[in-house]
């Protein structure tokens, strides 16, 4: 359980990066108002399920009522990404970049607050 734990905490530092590095590719995308955002978003969305999946194998080792708001925002993290993918459709190139690019700092907040209700609570 603890190299469950090690990656479950590692792991919100790549998902902070590719959160990053995709923020800066919607800005592109919406600046020259050309390109896509499936491909950053589906890598985004794979790690947030890994990070899910890990994090339930953990919640059985954890006090659920202590870990009660981390659940709350990690169900939020899980969500965002098929809203985003509703929001997204029919949308020209510039207006996909700058929804994309909201809905990520959203996306950075909870995974902000995801990593300060969860220190500790394992």
């Amino acid at each position: 359980m603890e190299r469950l734990f090690a990656l479950h905490s590692r792991l919100q530092f790549t998902i902070t990066l590719v959160i990053v590095v995709s923020l800066i590719w919607a800005l592109i995308v919406a600046w020259r108002n050309r390109g896509s955002m499936q491909a950053p978003l589906g890598i985004l969305q794979l790690l947030i399920i890994a990070q899910s999946v890990i994090g339930l194998l953990l919640l059985w080792q954890a006090d659920l009522f202590r870990m009660a708001l981390h659940v709350i925002y990690g169900v939020v993290a899980v969500g965002l990404m098929p809203a985003t993918a509703v929001a997204l459709r029919r949308r020209s190139p510039r207006e996909v970049g700058l929804i994309c690019a909201g809905i990520l700092v959203m996306l950075l907040i909870v995974v902000g607050r995801l990593y300060e209700t969860g220190v500790g609570g394992f």
